[in-house]
């Protein structure tokens, strides 16, 4: 199987397979993070070259995208999912009154697959919302990672990634979803802002305004549903991230503190010797072997 990465943090992964390999019940076939920001781009389900019985999932990000799919055209926002098969009568472009479309994609082939497709969009329809902390878009963050840092190395693991992520989307197709997919819309848009936005400064403020809700009223949303505060969820998912990056990269710990929001280096290393016990050096020195892709804190 080759593997090739293009430039971060946007950039796209083929997944060539020997005949053989094709067979497989699910496997990948591409995976991506793309912003798109000319009009030009424009894909046709009737005219498109990846061959007969493939399937794409593409989730927004941000920016604003458009999908027609038979006579019905949606358009596509932060947190917009669509499914569509190849070939099919669909059609999906950056609309000339939006300036950018920045999504996730993945397509995949096998005959499990087919019938996770055609059971969801039979039941959710070709277009949904899906919360970016969902299971089903972790593993597409995952799984566009684990590709961009080579960890993908051959067709078998490729088959097992493609299957988890079918199931995971079967799965909430069916309705059993997470804790935060039963949370209000309000602070789903706040968690989506924060997981998208952890290398940049968040303050309790601008979460509020994102929920649109008075920051007393956020405060106490956010702390009964997930029992903690905005802030101190911001903290835990900007260590995590840096918990990750420590294991599955050479980038200097200085570099990884600006990159997961701490202001100083010093200011890094105490708050995140307060939440694992260590300091970054030494995780990354106990845990370089092992790469973890994800980390969550308790």
């Amino acid at each position: 199987m080759l593997n090739q990465v293009l430039e971060k943090p946007y950039g796209n992964s083929v997944f060539q397979y020997r005949k053989k390999d094709i067979s497989m019940p699910a496997n990948l076939w591409y995976a991506g993070w793309e912003l798109q920001t000319s009009s030009a781009y424009r894909w046709n389900g009737n005219t498109r070259n990846d061959g007969d019985n493939t399937f794409i999932f593409q989730y927004t990000t941000k920016g604003e995208g458009k999908i027609r799919v038979n006579e019905t055209t949606y358009s596509l926002f932060p947190g917009d999912a669509f499914l569509v098969d190849v070939p099919s009568d669909h059609e999906y472009w950056l609309p000339d009154e939006s300036s950018e479309w920045e999504f996730m994609f993945i397509t995949l082939v096998g005959e499990s697959t087919k019938m996770c497709w055609e059971a969801f969009t039979e039941k959710r329809g070709p277009v949904l919302k899906i919360p970016y902390s969902s299971r089903v878009i972790q593993l597409l963050h995952q799984i566009n990672q684990e590709a961009a840092n080579k960890e993908i190395k051959d067709a078998y693991m490729a088959s097992s990634r493609a299957y988890e992520f079918v199931m995971a989307l079967h799965r909430f197709g069916q309705g059993y979803t997470e804790d935060t997919d039963s949370m209000p819309e309000s602070l789903q848009q706040a968690i989506t802002h924060i997981h998208q936005n952890l290398g940049l400064p968040l303050h309790l403020e601008e979460l509020a305004d994102v929920a649109g809700l008075s920051k007393f009223y956020f405060i106490q949303l956010f702390q009964s549903h997930l029992q903690t505060t905005p802030m101190q969820y911001v903290t835990k998912k900007r260590i995590e991230q840096a918990m990750a990056r420590l294991s599955n990269s050479t980038i200097p710990v200085q570099e990884i503190s600006r990159q997961s929001g701490f202001d100083t280096p010093n200011y890094f290393s105490k708050v995140f010797r307060r939440y694992t016990g260590e300091s970054p050096s030494s995780f990354r020195e106990r845990t370089r072997h092992r790469k973890f892709t994800n980390v969550f804190l308790d």
